[in-house]
């Protein structure tokens, strides 16, 4: 196990009606100006439009508004936002929506440091910024994570490319969680949620750092229980309380607590970019669609490195520590009780043999990816054509 430092700066406030705390939270701004960074028309359907409006109003705040934010947000939301930060002197954003939203909200953040031209460049690893704005969050949507975290995704439709950055500066100083309004979320991003909370567990869990006991049980806990809790979705039991113990699990699962003392892997995210930014499939199941065919690479090009760690995690929730059958009992897990698909035909979209090379190309431009396996071009190909169906 590794050395580590580990804090979580963001305040979070948990449970029902907890918005009526965000007059006392934005009073440092009052009489300034907020940036509010949302999608289309979720948060204005369940009232949090209007109970945000009530607030920075009452707080003489002057709102500007960033609207749109597409699932997979882009740049120019980035731009535009930039922009209109600049232009009225904001000084906070508050991101309300899910984690598209959210991840929009931090690379505006750090965009008002930088020219306008570098702001890729940070998505490519040729730039650093130094400082960003400071952001809070309303969480409506059980799944990234990034509601406690500085991690952000963003797509650039100009260069066909989808890359993430990282800065502690970035976490969010504030989130407010309330799993009702993840009540008023369709069955389609419902699962596609809890399926990228369970990728984020596995992500952190397949690691090359030996004697990593506490952070593999904590992943073993919070996969069974959003597996028990999507269970009962699946029977109808749509209440409070399991929402709750989803949106719950979606916070810790990438608050990066569950990789502490150990190097976890992401090569399953890297490996999905490409293929949601050429046919726009949602993240947890872009995620899905490839995971298996990705555990089939490793396993047979580092057998001595990956069974272990297959027979661990099977031992604990599948009754067999036999890696191909772990293998098999993910795939089925997630579709039957996650309703994800596990190849890209079940996605919806088979990519031709061009669309493979340039996916392959594009996920490995900058080298191999991956913490656990080192995935190289070659590997990723494979990976690609193995998911095909």
């Amino acid at each position: 196990m590794e050395s580590f430092t580990y804090a979580l700066p963001t305040q979070i406030y948990f449970g029902k009606d907890q918005i009526e705390k965000l007059s006392e939270i934005l009073k440092p701004y009052q009489g300034k100006a907020v940036l509010l960074v949302y999608g289309k028309q979720s948060i204005k359907s369940i009232g949090i439009y209007e109970n945000i409006v009530s607030v920075m109003d009452a707080l003489s705040i002057t709102r500007i508004e960033e609207s749109g934010v597409r699932p997979n947000p882009e740049m120019q939301s980035v731009l535009s936002g930039r922009e209109k930060c600049l232009k009225h002197n904001v000084e906070f954003i508050l991101a309300a929506g899910g984690g598209s939203v959210i991840d929009a909200a931090k690379a505006i953040a750090f965009s008002v440091t930088m020219h306008e031209d570098e702001i890729w460049d940070v998505f490519l690893g040729k730039k650093k910024p130094e400082d960003a704005l400071p952001l809070g969050t309303i969480l409506t949507l059980a799944a990234t994570g990034t509601e406690t975290n500085g991690n952000t995704v963003v797509t650039n439709d100009a260069t066909n490319q989808k890359r993430s950055c990282a800065y502690p500066f970035l976490i969010p100083q504030f989130s407010i969680i309330d799993p009702t309004y993840t009540m008023h979320v369709n069955t389609h991003y419902t699962y596609a949620g809890v399926t990228d909370i369970v990728m984020h567990v596995f992500e952190q869990y397949f690691s090359k750092t030996e004697r990593t006991e506490t952070a593999d049980y904590l992943s073993f806990g919070l996969l069974k229980s959003v597996i028990e809790n999507t269970e009962r979705l699946n029977r109808g039991e749509d209440d409070y309380d399991t929402r709750s113990n989803i949106s719950w699990a979606a916070t810790i699962g990438l608050s990066w607590l569950l990789a502490q003392g150990k190097k976890g892997d992401w090569a399953t995210h890297q490996l999905s970019y490409p293929y949601t930014q050429k046919y726009g499939v949602t993240h947890g199941y872009a995620l899905t669609s490839i995971y298996p065919a990705y555990l089939e690479t490793i396993l047979d090009a580092s057998p001595s490195i990956v069974a272990p760690r297959l027979a661990f995690l099977g031992r604990e929730l599948f009754e067999t520590e036999h890696p191909e059958q772990v293998i098999e009992a993910i795939k089925n897990m997630l579709e039957k009780i996650f309703k994800a698909p596990t190849t890209f035909e079940a996605a919806g979209h088979i990519p031709d043999d061009d669309t493979i090379e340039w996916m392959a190309d594009t996920v490995t431009i900058v080298g191999p990816v991956g913490g656990f396996v080192k995935v190289d071009r070659a590997m990723a190909e494979n990976v690609y054509r193995k998911a095909i169906k």
